[in-house]
């Protein structure tokens, strides 16, 4: 498969256009996803998106617990 066009790139997820649909790709040029239009790909990469925010709220909360945790002993 044949890349014809960069489409955009959003925190590390690049989409292209191929020349028989659209891929996403990461910065170190895996194919993350191919589908047969930019939609799909964009669905995709939002909900990886997502996913992260949801990671790193976990990740800020429970490091505010535990530094709240240690500050009562």
């Amino acid at each position: 498969m044949k890349i014809e066009k960069f489409i955009y790139m959003a925190d590390g997820f690049y989409v292209y256009k191929m020349e028989d649909g659209y891929e996403v790709k990461d910065q170190f040029g895996y194919t993350l996803k191919t589908a047969k239009t930019v939609k799909t790909c964009d669905i995709y990469v939002q909900k990886q998106l997502e996913t992260r925010r949801v990671a790193e709220r976990y990740a800020i909360e429970k490091t505010h617990q535990d530094q709240n945790t240690y500050r009562s002993i």
